[in-house]
């Protein structure tokens, strides 16, 4: 939910919590005043009774109307004092109305009289409905008016705190572009933009420093690595060495050549998440995997590994043909190096996917870590561990899906275009 909306919710139930508690607040206080009054107006009409009585020794004339009624009735026992709210049953009107009925006893020469004062309640009641009603009005204006308000008002004063976060999602940091945020006069949005524009421009220059150090040190650890390599290439033709000191050579020329790798492929790696090959072209996947199959020749016959294949004639990709040259010559190197003496590796190609499965043993590693960098399997520890890697950097960058399988000795890789 968004923070707004809920700002909304939580402020309109509060708002009508409130003043529902204030609205029954205010009618029992209300009803309890006029219904005071009327007690006052009854206390006063008993007063004067009584001072009539005082004066003139007898009653005064009963009285009879539409507001007020006042009867004398003659008792042996005096009635006690009380004031009560009672329906009435009018004879003109024929209907029951409700009074407020004040009770107290009178003697008037020696003779117990009962008074029974009674003053309509139906124009409190009423006055009352009218109240009830005008406040339930003003209350469902209020909520309009809080609704237009949230709805028109305060979404426009959460306008820069939604063009920050637009522009934020907006935001692509190889674009090499400097963050514009809208000016605002509202402090906590200034606060806000300050603080998002300081560490945009961290990030940008943490990332720029990064990427140019990546870069340079690769090249620049390549140009030695070949030098090493040349030299030690020119020191194992020599044959003033012992076969010791020649097998030291040889494992030194080996990790030299390990290392170079490792140094291409993280090279590779830090080029796709640059978006260095962003250049995008119809590849002829098919013409691809023939060229690298031809060129891996030696390597199927070296391990007797039979190749079979179900391609259709061209299948053409959107994306840059480098790119399409590693992808593929990374999968079918995977095959080669993971297979076993007298395998096979199984090549599947349509519009739709590339299906490559191999033999080979079951690996000690958790096959969902196998796209991991530097995440190879115990048993082929000359691995780089990057293969896969670049496999799923590249399908990432292209929106494919990758997936991998074993089951019966055999490891399958399915690429969904």
């Amino acid at each position: 939910m968004k923070l707004f909306a809920k700002y909304n919710r939580v402020n309109i139930v509060a708002t009508v919590v409130v003043l529902l508690i204030g609205g029954i607040c205010y009618y029992l206080i209300l009803h309890f005043v006029l219904l005071k009054q009327l007690d006052n107006d009854l206390n006063a009409e008993e007063q004067e009774i009584k001072n009539y009585i005082l004066l003139n020794h007898l009653l005064p004339v009963p009285t009879n109307t539409k507001e007020q009624e006042i009867i004398f009735k003659e008792s042996t026992s005096a009635l006690k004092r009380k004031i009560e709210s009672k329906k009435i049953y009018k004879k003109e009107d024929d209907e029951y109305e409700l009074c407020r009925i004040l009770f107290f006893p009178v003697n008037v020469s020696g003779k117990n009289y009962n008074v029974y004062i009674s003053q309509s309640q139906e124009a409190t009641e009423d006055l009352m409905q009218l109240i009830a009603s005008i406040t339930l009005g003003l209350v469902l204006l209020l909520l309009f008016i809080l609704f237009i308000v949230n709805r028109f008002i305060l979404n426009k004063l959460w306008h820069p705190f939604n063009t920050t976060l637009a522009k934020l999602k907006e935001f692509d940091i190889n674009q090499n572009q400097k963050l514009q945020l809208n000016t605002t006069n509202i402090d906590e949005f200034i606060d806000l933009n300050y603080a998002v524009s300081k560490m945009n421009d961290s990030v940008v220059r943490d990332y720029t420093a990064l990427k140019s150090f990546t870069e340079n040190a690769s090249h620049e650890i390549q140009t030695p690595l070949a030098i090493v390599n040349t030299k030690l290439e020119l020191l194992i033709q020599s044959e003033n060495f012992t076969a010791a000191q020649m097998q030291n050579i040889q494992t030194i020329h080996n990790e030299i050549n390990r290392l170079s790798k490792l140094n291409k492929s993280l090279l590779l790696l830090t080029k796709i998440d640059n978006h260095q090959f962003e250049e995008k072209e119809e590849v002829d996947i098919v013409k691809i995997i023939t060229t690298l199959l031809n060129n891996y020749e030696e390597l199927f016959t070296a391990k007797r590994i039979n190749l079979f294949k179900e391609m259709e004639t061209t299948v053409f990709i959107l994306m840059n043909e480098t790119m399409a040259q590693v992808l593929i010559s990374n999968l079918i190197t995977n095959a080669i190096k993971h297979n076993i003496d007298n395998g096979t590796i199984n090549i599947f190609l349509n519009k739709t996917f590339l299906l490559i499965t191999n033999t080979g043993t079951a690996l000690q590693n958790y096959p969902a870590n196998m796209f991991e960098r530097f995440k190879k399997d115990k048993v082929h520890s000359d691995s780089l561990g990057l293969g896969l890697s670049i496999v799923k950097k590249i399908c990432d960058l292209y929106n494919f899906s990758v997936n991998y399988e074993y089951a019966n000795n055999i490891h399958s890789i399915k690429i969904v275009f």
